[in-house]
């Protein structure tokens, strides 16, 4: 914690004052049926159209997960101080254990993110609305999320940052995973849980079908001491990834599944963002 405050501190003071503001709202879905918790950074001494960020939240999660113990307010707040950044709008959706994936059991969040969501956010804020200016973050499940939302949809977003994602290739049968993982994953995939939906929805697949015209870059975080093992899938996305031909940045970080990673990467992300941006690709 004290280191925290320190870096904190030596950032506001290298870089003039900046403030962003925290707006809730919650958004109107008919595909869902219901409304859509949110959360929205606002860039306050920003002027013009802004870049995107859609900031995912992690199994049992909500909207204030990234504002709370992701502190992301105060490290957005940091890193766009500094004279080359990119101030960008943050939404935090909440969107219970769906893992962002249209199911039986949660309902179609995946088309709720892509089809109510998004233009809601380009009426009401004054956003860039091209897919090179739209990004997407995450951590655990959102990590999963963020990775299969930018795979599956290269014309909706220009790139994917992945903190510890709970991602993994293709499986045979349920049998492939540990029992606990079975239950984080909590009927988003069927109940009893469906190999063939889980193949559909991953990361992994979509890697080589992205169009050369409509390039997706990755930045991908693990914990080299991840509890949940999720290690591993996100090496194996990494190598897919590369061997598919896509630009892909690796951390792997001295920690565990856990907001201290979490935190701490998420500001290099931002300005990751906020470079691809700049490039207008």
């Amino acid at each position: 914690m004290i280191a925290r405050l320190c870096l904190l501190l030596v950032l506001l003071t290298a870089f003039p004052a900046w403030s962003g503001t925290v707006e809730e709202r919650s958004i109107p879905s008919p595909i869902l049926g219901k409304p859509i918790d949110i959360r929205v950074y606002v860039p306050d001494e920003a002027t013009g159209p802004l870049p995107v960020v859609y900031l995912l939240h992690g199994y049992g999660g909500g909207a204030h997960d990234w504002t709370g113990g992701g502190e992301a307010e105060a490290t957005a707040d940091a890193v766009f101080a500094a004279p080359d950044a990119v101030p960008m709008l943050l939404v935090m959706p909440g969107v219970g254990n769906s893992w962002y994936v249209d199911s039986e059991k949660y309902g179609p969040w995946e088309r709720t993110l892509l089809d109510d969501l998004i233009p809601a956010i380009d009426r009401l804020y004054p956003t860039r609305s091209q897919r090179g200016q739209r990004f997407v973050a995450g951590l655990s499940m959102g990590g999963y999320g963020a990775l299969r939302l930018a795979a599956h949809h290269p014309d909706r977003f220009r790139a994917a940052a992945a903190f510890s994602p709970a991602v993994f290739e293709d499986v045979t049968s349920a049998a492939d995973f540990p029992d606990f993982q079975l239950k984080f994953f909590a009927g988003a995939f069927g109940e009893p849980f469906d190999p063939a939906l889980f193949n559909r929805a991953n990361a992994f697949a979509p890697l080589t079908a992205i169009p050369k015209d409509l390039p997706v870059d990755f930045y991908v975080m693990t914990g080299d001491h991840d509890g949940l093992g999720l290690w591993d899938g996100a090496l194996r996305f990494f190598r897919a990834a590369r061997g598919a031909g896509h630009a892909v940045e690796l951390r792997v970080r001295d920690g565990d599944h856990e907001w201290r990673l979490w935190r701490e990467e998420l500001a290099p992300a931002l300005r990751w963002f906020g470079t691809l941006s700049l490039s207008g690709r």
